[in-house]
């Protein structure tokens, strides 16, 4: 029996040794016939040097210094793919060198890319700081397909390390299903198309993203959920984002769900039309999300936070519709809960038509934004003047359009709009103003059960009021200081109005006229100052 055992232990430490060689071994894309050239393809030579490591059990794909073309490469298991320093990588410009791939149900709709791998584990791929691997989308503008760089599907220990993605025809990265990815010490620039989208994650779990520089036209770092699973356990640490549309979004396909993501010490600038995004409108739970230590710069639109009534399946490949008379297509209304944003600082610089630069949350009737919390935010906004029309409008619901901020229109207040949002509590947060603008600093709609705690709001006498309540209950003001002369330090709305406490708040040293005004019906027992 002793001698069995020993048998079987010097077999498994063979075999153990075997894999280990195998995984050591070096496969020099050059010697499979691979070319250093801007024009010739090496497709064939790349794919076959992959195809010998994975049939070896795995090993290194080794790129020499050099430049080389290539069209979709297939990506195996214990393949690990290295980038000598110097080495530029390119994607052909011709479609006819990309293989055809399932359409995804999210947009965008093509079956072309440079990278490709489904049902595979532990790849590997790194570059060097001199190096990139370049899809040439500018090749592509105006094609009828415009390849992603990677596609990545069902896959499992997947790790980018000191990886520079340049120039996708569309989205440069797309994870769907898969479990345990490092992003570490890279770089993605792409700006030469629509959809350039930086990173995506399709119900992803597992995910570390850390001291990566992304600079995209799309959204940076997008979550989605179009499919069964949801994205959970994810942190994105020290990263540096620029991008147009979002810097970090969840959404807009939010079929699942989203919990347990954190993002920290980052900084986000050139975001014009939105900085955070958290968009559940398909169903979806967002919960349990911690952003904190993050500057943004030129940013507007710096949290959004909307819960929708879309209702969509994915059961099919879709395309996007933006119109605002949409209906609900049928899914259960989802949640967002347990939100924290702490420690964040910004110089705002939003978008004119329309002035898009303030805080929105918006829930739907008898659907709520639940338990958010905000501490130590510091925000400073551009202000944009006489805004008369924006000041007394009312926001449309639009429970089933597509969720961007922009839809809704110029909000009423300059740096806060909240509504159908229960929950929500503010401590230590300043919002100054860099040039006129004749709003209130919040307004509030259908808020309840809330905690406010020194707050400090620029306010402008044009303003007529600091904060805005409508239909508000059951909340707790606290050390509120207004800077500035105006007419009203609160104006209440709305019968449903009652129940809200101010508090600790020294009213002769503010420059307020009037601590409270009511209209629309409002009950004037609705405040208390204690």
């Amino acid at each position: 029996m002793k001698l069995l055992i020993k048998c079987i232990a010097m077999i498994v430490g063979l075999l153990l040794v075997s894999v280990a060689n195998a995984s050591d071994r070096v496969y020099n894309i050059l010697d499979y016939g691979a070319k250093k050239s801007h024009k010739v393809v090496s497709t064939k030579a790349i794919q076959s040097a992959i195809d010998a490591a994975a049939e070896a059990g795995g090993g290194t794909v080794f790129f020499p210094k050099g430049t080389y073309v290539t069209g979709t490469l297939f990506l195996k298991s214990n393949i690990h793919l290295k980038l000598d320093e110097f080495v530029e990588l390119f994607g052909s410009s011709s479609l006819e060198d990309y293989a055809e791939l399932p359409v995804a149900t999210e947009e965008p709709h093509f079956s072309k890319s440079l990278f490709y791998a489904n049902g595979q584990e532990n790849i590997t791929i790194t570059g060097h700081p001199r190096s990139e691997i370049n899809g040439k989308g500018y090749m592509f503008k105006h094609s009828p397909q415009r390849p992603k760089l990677f596609r990545i599907e069902e896959c499992r220990n997947i790790r980018f390390d000191n990886v520079t993605i340049k120039n996708s025809g569309s989205w440069c990265v797309y994870f769907r299903e898969c479990d345990t990815i490092y992003f570490n010490k890279s770089a993605i620039y792409s700006k030469e198309n629509r959809n350039n989208d930086g990173m995506n994650y399709d119900g992803c779990s597992n995910v570390w993203i850390t001291d990566c520089n992304i600079q995209v036209l799309d959204d940076a770092i997008c979550l989605k959920s179009s499919v069964d699973k949801i994205c959970e356990n994810f942190n994105i640490l020290n990263c540096t984002i620029s991008s147009y549309w979002a810097s970090v979004k969840f959404g807009t396909a939010s079929k699942s769900g989203f919990r347990n993501i954190k993002v920290t010490d980052c900084q986000f600038f050139d975001s014009r039309r939105g900085a955070i995004k958290l968009l559940a409108v398909d169903g979806a739970v967002i919960e349990n999300v911690e952003m904190s230590n993050i500057k943004m710069y030129n940013c507007g639109g710096p949290i959004f936070l909307r819960l929708g009534n879309r209702g969509r399946d994915y059961s099919a490949s879709i395309r996007q519709v933006f119109k605002s008379d949409v209906k609900p297509e049928g899914r259960p209304v989802g949640k967002i809960r347990n939100i924290t944003f702490k420690n964040i600082e910004g110089r705002l610089t939003g978008r004119m038509d329309p002035p898009t630069e303030g805080i929105m949350f918006t829930g739907l009737p008898n659907h709520y934004i639940e338990n958010v919390t905000m501490e130590n935010i510091h925000f400073s906004y551009t202000g944009f003047g006489d805004l008369e029309d924006a000041k007394n409008r009312e926001i449309p619901e639009d429970e089933a359009r597509y969720p961007e901020q922009h839809f809704f229109g110029a909000l009423p207040s300059y740096g806060m709009y909240i509504r159908h949002v229960k929950g929500l509590k503010m401590k230590n947060v300043t919002m100054s103003l860099r040039n006129h603008d004749n709003r209130p600093a919040i307004v509030m709609d259908d808020v309840r059960e809330s905690s406010f705690e020194q707050l400090n709001l620029d306010i402008k006498p044009e303003a007529g009021a600091a904060i805005v309540l409508k239909n508000t209950q059951k909340l707790n003001i606290k050390h509120l200081k207004p800077v500035g002369k105006i007419e009203n330090l609160i104006e209440i709305k709305g019968e449903d109005s009652k129940n809200i406490n101010l508090t600790d708040t020294n009213i002769n040293l503010l420059e307020a006229k009037n601590v409270v005004t009511y209209s629309e019906n409002a009950k004037e027992k609705a405040l208390k100052i204690k």
